[in-house]
């Protein structure tokens, strides 16, 4: 439903230039036609005028009245004159639809001409009423009415057609102009709702430049992708998309060599640092793992309180495509992590779940559970659609070397979940009759230390590697800095 509303709102111009196009061509004909109708309506009055005139002499001469302005040489000359405007507006006008018309105009001028020169004859009207010529003026006159009645039945029925056809062009005028109302409104409303998008844009992104300048917000990158999608510009919000999520995949896997680079130290740390150094080269029993210093670069993390802010960030996304999550993970559960890291993992963990959420019946859904098991806690999040490609999950499971490849926000999850020694597992949902009914991506994080134990417990700043007399000439050299 979405493709097609993109479609339609992305051929609304073409669509309104041909509606505009269409009321144009449309006007014009409905113009001609009405002039046409109106030059028909003109040209049957005029018919009828002739005709008039013609029964005007006709009454006359069978009266008798020798003397009557309707039996004049000029009067019957006007006649004809009319008759003869009559064929040039057929010519000029109606040359192909009333071409039958014509030839009967043509024949209804002679006859008048006729009819009049047996009036005019020398003794007519004594023949008329002696000889019974009069019949033959009589059936002239006769032969000149039915021309013109059929005459006037071409017409009328040319006229139909026309009125027809202009009844069907304006309601096409009709149609089109409402349609034409319809997409102006249509992309005045667009254009309000990206502008007021747009402005929603502008002060997220001004609220994260205000923040340290944005520099650290997860938001920034969905700021810029729905910027540049309510924008029309696709393509650069997939290349923006992919550059981001590449840029954030090669920094999380630089940054244990960055934070091992630099390491800020103060006087008291430096004094401190020598005394723990003393100490441990005086006592062979103290040693220092991997996996405690890892600890101990670690911060405890309420994940509860993380989940609903980055939740908070999803909410526009979220509520766009429809999609309804359900958190349920208890309150004050602690893990193991880095503050920004976790932000950004399950920024993205939740990000790939939106993306992946579709259902048969329509319904969108993810839901978030979490618990604690001894040392570890078991983050669970499951979304409905087409869960995982069955090549993925042998080739995790090693059972096939799979060509599958894990969607871009799964590879920055687990990248940045590695550097915190955090397992992740890949799986589908399966309903009663094993059908995949979605994904489920599950984390076993290291369980951090309650907020009242965590303080009152130190915290290995850093650690050093080397003998003792580099480490205190390293000291030495820092503490003059520092002086």
């Amino acid at each position: 439903m979405k493709k097609l509303a993109n479609v339609l709102e992305s051929k609304r111009s073409i669509a309104g230039l041909c509606l505009l196009a269409g009321l144009i061509f449309t006007t014009y004909r409905i113009q001609e036609n009405s002039g046409q109708i109106k030059r028909l309506t003109n040209f049957e009055s005029g018919i009828q005028t002739c005709f008039t005139r013609v029964n005007q002499t006709y009454t006359a001469n069978l009266l008798g009245d020798t003397g009557s302005t309707y039996l004049t040489q000029n009067f019957q000359n006007l006649t004809e004159e009319c008759l003869a405007e009559g064929i040039l507006t057929v010519e000029n006008s109606f040359s192909k639809e009333l071409s039958g018309a014509a030839k009967q105009l043509s024949n209804l001028a002679s006859n008048v001409h006729w009819f009049h020169e047996d009036i005019l004859a020398p003794n007519g009207a004594k023949s008329m009423a002696g000889s019974g010529e009069s019949r033959d003026v009589g059936t002239r006159f006769e032969k000149i009415e039915t021309t013109k009645d059929e005459i006037l039945e071409s017409t009328n029925s040319f006229k139909a057609e026309i009125t027809n056809s202009l009844n069907q062009q304006k309601n096409i005028f009709y149609v089109s102009a409402t349609l034409l109302v319809i997409l102006m409104l249509a992309e005045y409303m667009s254009l309000t709702r990206r502008r007021l998008s747009n402005n929603a844009r502008e002060k997220e992104a001004q609220a994260e430049l205000l923040d340290n300048g944005g520099a650290t917000s997860v938001k920034v990158g969905e700021i810029i992708r729905v910027a540049l999608e309510q924008n029309d510009l696709i393509n650069c919000s997939k290349l923006f998309a992919n550059f981001h999520a590449y840029t954030t995949l090669e920094k999380g896997k630089n940054k244990m060599s960055l934070e091992t680079l630099v390491t800020p130290m103060t006087k008291a740390v430096a004094s401190t640092s020598v005394k723990n150094i003393d100490q441990i080269w005086e006592d062979d029993s103290i040693g220092v793992s991997a996996d405690s210093t890892m600890n101990t670069q670690l911060n405890d993390i309420n994940l509860e309180q993380l989940s609903s802010s980055v939740v908070d960030l999803l909410t526009e996304k979220l509520f766009s495509q429809g999609v309804q999550i359900d958190i349920n993970i208890p309150e004050g559960l602690m893990i193991k992590g880095r503050q920004e890291d976790m932000e950004q993992t399950l920024y993205h963990l939740f990000a790939y779940a939106i993306n992946s959420t579709q259902s048969e019946n329509g319904e969108k859904n993810i839901s978030v559970f979490a618990h604690k098991l001894g040392d570890v806690v078991a983050f669970d999040l499951i979304h409905s659609g087409a869960g995982f490609d069955e090549a993925i999950l042998k080739q995790r499971a090693g059972l096939g070397d799979g060509n599958g490849n894990l969607d871009l926000d799964l590879q920055i999850c687990q990248s940045l979940l590695s550097e915190i020694q955090a397992k992740v597992q890949l799986d589908n949902k399966m309903d009663q009759n094993g059908n995949v009914v979605g994904g489920r991506v599950k984390i076993i994080f290291k369980a951090g230390t309650p907020a009242q134990i965590a303080s009152t417990q130190g915290k290995l700043v850093d650690l050093k590697v080397g003998s003792k007399k580099e480490i205190l000439a390293g000291f030495a050299a820092g503490n003059g800095q520092i002086n």
